[in-house]
Order: C-alpha cells, then sequence, then structure tokens
C-alpha cells in the first residue's frame, strides 16, 4: 500500500505531456502524373458522337472525358418479336439489341493526345421467326489522335461509321 501510494504521489509530480497533435488532412487534386516531366492539371474536354450504321443512326451524343477519366455509355433493350411467330421447340422469342461505348483518355507522346475507343453494337439477326434468339454484334477497339476541334471518322464491320469531334 505503501508503494501504491508513492508511486501516485510521484506520478502527480512529473510533468503531463501534451496532446498530440491531430492528423494531417489528406488532400486530394486533380493532379495527373505525366512520366518525368512532373504533374499536370487534368485536361477535360467533350467529344460529340456520331455512330451510324447503313445510313440509320445507332447512336448520337456527348461524353465529357478528362485525362485521368474515362467516359461511358450503354443502353440494351430486349422485347417481344414484332409478329407471332407461334410456338417451336428450341425457340426463344424475343429481339435484343445493345449499344456500348467507352472512351478513354490516351498519349500517343507529350504533345499528341487522343482517345482510344471501345464500341460494342448488337442487333437482331435475319429472318422474322428464326429457330433461336439470333443476333449480330459490330465490335471496335481502335485508338485516334483527336486534338481540340478535330473531327475523325473510323470505319468498322457492318457497315459501321463513328465520328468523333472534340470540341475545343
Amino acid at each position: 500500500m505503501i508503494i501504491t501510494t508513492l508511486i501516485q504521489t510521484a506520478s502527480a509530480m512529473l510533468p503531463m505531456a501534451p496532446p498530440a497533435p491531430p492528423a494531417p488532412p489528406i488532400m486530394t487534386s486533380n493532379i495527373v502524373q505525366r512520366g518525368f516531366g512532373g504533374a499536370a492539371v487534368a485536361e477535360r474536354y467533350v467529344v460529340d458522337v456520331d455512330v451510324r450504321a447503313d445510313g440509320a443512326v445507332v447512336w448520337t451524343g456527348s461524353l465529357r472525358v478528362a485525362s485521368n477519366a474515362a467516359a461511358s455509355f450503354r443502353r440494351d433493350q430486349t422485347e417481344a418479336e414484332e409478329s407471332d411467330c407461334g410456338f417451336r421447340a428450341g425457340y426463344r422469342s424475343g429481339v435484343q439489341t445493345g449499344f456500348s461505348l467507352q472512351l478513354r483518355p490516351t498519349r500517343f507522346d507529350e504533345a499528341d493526345s487522343g482517345v482510344a475507343v471501345t464500341l460494342r453494337w448488337t442487333r437482331p439477326g435475319a429472318g422474322q421467326c428464326p429457330v433461336q434468339a439470333s443476333t449480330r454484334t459490330v465490335e471496335m477497339n481502335d485508338a485516334v489522335r483527336l486534338k481540340a476541334g478535330e473531327t475523325v471518322t473510323m470505319k468498322g464491320d457492318g457497315g459501321l461509321v463513328v465520328k468523333l469531334h472534340r470540341r475545343p
């Protein structure tokens, strides 16, 4: 008991350590690291997109891209056949269409930037009443140089034509 009292008395006489300072705040920014050249502010721009096949519009719209962020759009649709195909063994009713597009920033060198394009377009197969659900799909994966104010046209299979215009 005497030892406990001595320890408590000695502890009370020692100076108290100040509380630890709060942790520093964590801050983020839109800084992008570019190789050995140091950091640069993320470049942001809008790309107008026009996708057609055999002259008909597949999709048209605008996507905002940044040097540190991709942009994408996706649409899928399944619906009943246009005409009554009746019941047949192995037949699955429905028409499927779909479209997806992704634009990713890419650099060809320090002065030349562009976008990498991934596009997938799915449409119904030929014939009104196929034996099974029938679809046709075209996929495109490519990268193009695209400076401010420029328009680039890309051609794919199935009569697919993609126009990209980077706004100034």
